[in-house]
């Protein structure tokens, strides 16, 4: 029978070892451990062995501490979020979405800004030219030689929304015009803020439309995110990793929205995005968080708190702008975990 290199018997030591001190760290019991390491073929003394050098190495006795530092962390963490949960759900204000009208700055900062909670505003784009002007029509005349970017086969992939760069296509403006002048739903075209490093210089002209927000630093629009496309686009269950304002210039927008500190139920799979659907709230299931639920149409606008998740459908075809640059601090990216596999 072969026999093994020295250099291959080295790594599969080390292999081993990594395994068993993973264990121990997992919290494995040392039956468990000695039992699976000889169905992977180690004789049962030598199993043994390995369980005792893991036990007595110095560098696994600390690790075994900040595994254990960590596990008391999450589960502080973890407990403290279900008393948010618990707490709010005895407070019907905190599982609602107000609308309030031509809000004032100070307000909006003071009761919704800075308390993390979702409101619908009304009153406050009413000064907008685009609320009158923007149209297929005024788009084409405008701009429908113009090429722009926009997220193509979108029903034809799951991951259409983390895995965006796959459905990223150049079209002639008026060459999507035709397309929502159909007006059958579809999530298979939409033009999105992740467009934006394209569609940014494209569509400058439409920018002279928009005004400036008391909510937001004044940029004339120049700031904001272009959204245009039929009813039945959708944006999925996630979380955004800074705070949004959605305005909604023609059509209407059905918001779903999950509290920020309902991270567990919520089941986060990827990055900032969640393994649930609208449809999991149709069914009798006590592990289902609360919802929030919003529509905005015409002038209207939506604050999407940072961490809050939400899930967005068109429910006409539809044209929104959307802001991040609000009069407040709003750069969070410090300590977020870069696995995008969290």
């Amino acid at each position: 029978m072969a026999t093994l290199s020295k250099k291959k018997r080295e790594q599969v030591d080390t292999e081993r070892r990594g395994w068993v001190a993973e264990a121990l760290a997992d919290g494995s019991d040392d039956a468990t451990i000695v039992a699976r390491l000889i169905e992977r073929g180690v004789p049962p003394s030598q199993a043994k062995r390995e369980l005792q050098l893991a036990q007595r190495d110095p560098l696994f006795a600390a690790a075994r501490k900040i595994s254990q530092r960590l596990s008391s962390t999450v589960t502080k963490r973890d407990w403290t979020l279900d008393i948010y949960s618990r707490l709010a759900a005895n407070n019907p204000e905190s599982l609602e979405i107000p609308t309030v009208n031509a809000i004032k700055p100070e307000r909006f900062f003071r009761e919704y800004y800075f308390a993390n909670r979702p409101v619908k505003l009304t009153g406050l784009v009413d000064h907008w030219p685009a609320l009158k002007k923007w149209s297929l029509d005024y788009f084409e005349q405008k701009l429908g030689d113009a090429t722009v970017e926009v997220q193509v086969n979108r029903s034809q992939a799951k991951s259409y929304e983390s895995e965006k760069d796959p459905h990223r296509r150049h079209a002639m403006l008026k060459d999507v015009l035709a397309l929502l002048r159909r007006d059958e739903p579809s999530n298979d075209y939409y033009i999105t803020a992740y467009n934006d490093t394209t569609n940014k210089q494209t569509l400058a002209p439409l920018w002279e439309d928009l005004g400036d927000l008391s909510i937001l630093q004044p940029s004339g629009g120049n700031d904001g995110f272009f959204w245009l496309g039929p009813a039945g686009t959708l944006t999925p269950f996630h979380h955004d990793l800074t705070n949004n304002l959605l305005v909604q210039i023609e059509g209407r927008k059905l918001v779903q929205m999950v509290p920020s500190w309902e991270v567990a139920r919520m089941r986060n799979s990827q990055h900032c995005f969640s393994d649930r659907e609208p449809i999991d709230f149709s069914r009798d299931d006590p592990d289902l968080p609360p919802r929030l639920v919003c529509t905005i149409g015409k002038g209207e606008a939506i604050f999407l708190p940072i961490g809050w998740w939400h899930h967005v459908t068109a429910l006409d075809r539809s044209i929104s702008m959307s802001f991040t640059n609000f009069d407040a601090d709003n750069d969070f990216l410090e300590g977020y975990p870069n696995d995008t596999n969290f």
